[in-house]
């Protein structure tokens, strides 16, 4: 009859520290954004007795505080804000990311969707919410980590952004924060030279002044105020760039950036053409992060050439995402980047109406991709280039050919409906030299779709056929994703 004894389960043997680590590795083993991650520690917490006790020890475990203003809205009279409450009380003193999100539905944040639905009301309720949320959460800024806002309308992030502009009198400050991400995820609008809603148009203040906290903002800076962030991702989201560039990085205007600024990853996408950072601008904030890993451009940035040379030595990775306006050679011509390992050229494409662009700018037909590979061929700016990413690039074989010779350190290459650069791969004639095989040391091929997969099949063969590469072999396979990778049995598939 010992089967009738109930037996103690395992895990109730575990000791405390082992426990309290499988529980983190629970809740935080996901994406941060994941469902799991927010609610498993209350999930875990409502087991037993014991496993509640090793939770609230446990103050990681509550660091994630993430806020869907959908839910804080319908829950207003049964108490909206009180999930917030208790996960700021039980995250005690550590590190905490914040996560808010001001998105209508499954489907916000596509311009279909913003044409049938009438989100006025919502666009107030959501902004209306926000002074009541960083109120709770600017007491504990001193020990934020990572701040991220996700909208598909401007007004709630402008709210945001004018209590976040606002100066505080504490003394603490955001000395923990590592990233701030600010997004509205409404990426067509981006397309319009006008910014909409042109009433909220001017972001006053100085930028997360209320981060930095209380400081003589006469002064000039000489350290950064926000000595570890690292990440910075304004998509969608403009400011006052003078104003980020002196205050949020650090740098003084007209004088040297501050040595010690750790800005490693920098993302500027989808700004209309009237609130784009000047050349000036531009230039100040790439200068003031000398240390600048992994740089993202989509349809952002000047629309005419950098002011002057920068250079960024430490730049490993950059992705670059045109639009219908701007100087694109301009702003690889002021580049200097010669470490650069990653590459990823896009053309973003405009659908639905017709925007109303600047007039002295082009109606984005892809001489624009044409230009600025040519004055790549003839200005090498990556000499130790060896991943190439390109989507939507619309130019002759021939522009493909002259491109991929000058890099001939290439690995791997993905091609995302550019079916010309296929044929760029075989051997060339070459007058002076005979032939000569672009990319020699080519290891991998993506392509996007898969219905170039017979393109791909004569590429490989050609290449083979070539006195350098006979020995070479090439196995190819279908991707989950629809799209097929050829790849040397030898390499190391990036």
């Amino acid at each position: 009859m010992d089967y009738l004894i109930p037996q103690s389960c395992y895990v109730g043997k575990l000791p405390v520290e082992t426990l309290s680590q499988i529980f983190m590795l629970a809740a935080h083993g996901a994406p941060n954004e994941s469902l799991q991650s927010v609610a498993m520690p209350h999930v875990l917490a409502s087991v037993n007795l014991h496993w509640r006790t090793v939770a609230l020890c446990n103050h990681s475990l509550w660091s994630s505080l993430v806020i869907d203003l959908q839910k804080v809205i319908r829950k207003q009279t049964s108490g909206g804000l009180t999930p917030l409450t208790t996960m700021i009380t039980r995250s005690g003193r550590s590190s905490v990311d914040i996560i808010i999100r001001a998105q209508q539905g499954p489907m916000s944040g596509t311009e279909e969707m913003i044409r049938k639905t009438d989100f006025t009301k919502t666009m107030f309720e959501y902004a209306d919410c926000m002074p009541a949320i960083l109120n709770l959460l600017l007491p504990e800024v001193y020990r934020w980590r990572s701040l991220e806002i996700i909208s598909d309308t401007w007004m709630p992030i402008y709210s945001a952004l004018q209590l976040l502009n606002e100066p505080r009198t504490e003394s603490s400050s955001a000395l923990r924060l590592e990233s701030i991400k600010l997004k509205r995820t409404n990426d067509f609008l981006s397309h319009y030279w006008l910014f909409c809603p042109g009433a909220m148009r001017m972001v006053e203040g100085n930028m997360f002044a209320a981060l930095i906290g209380a400081t003589n903002q006469d002064a000039p800076v000489q350290s950064p105020p926000l000595p570890k962030l690292r990440n910075i991702t304004l998509y969608g989201v403009h400011l006052n760039w003078t104003n980020f560039f002196r205050y949020t990085l650090g740098a003084t205007p007209n004088q040297s950036p501050t040595i010690s600024n750790s800005i490693q990853v920098l993302e500027l996408s989808h700004h209309s053409g009237e609130v784009r950072p000047t050349s000036d601008e531009f230039s100040g904030i790439l200068a003031a992060c000398p240390r600048l890993k992994k740089l993202v451009l989509g349809v952002s940035g000047p629309l005419t050439r950098l002011s002057g040379q920068v250079s960024l030595p430490q730049l490993q990775e950059l992705h670059y995402g045109y639009g219908c306006i701007g100087y694109d050679v301009g702003l690889f011509s002021g580049l200097h980047a010669p470490n650069l390992i990653k590459l990823g050229l896009e053309r973003r494409k405009l659908s639905g109406a017709r925007a109303t662009y600047s007039p002295t700018q082009d109606d984005g037909s892809d001489d624009k991709a044409d230009n600025l590979l040519k004055y790549c061929t003839t200005h090498p700016l990556f000499p130790k280039l060896q991943e190439l990413s390109l989507y939507n690039i619309n130019v002759p074989v021939n522009t493909f050919a002259l491109f991929f010779d000058t890099i001939p350190t290439l690995l791997h290459l993905l091609l995302h409906r550019t079916p010309n650069a296929l044929p760029a791969l075989l051997p060339i004639q070459k007058p002076s030299a005979g032939a000569g095989i672009p990319c020699p040391a080519l290891e991998s091929i993506r392509i996007f779709p898969n219905s170039h997969k017979d393109s791909l099949i004569v590429t490989l063969k050609g290449r083979r056929s070539a006195p350098r590469l006979a020995d070479s072999e090439w196995l190819w396979e279908e991707m989950l994703e629809g799209g097929i990778i050829a790849f040397s049995p030898c390499s190391k598939v990036a």
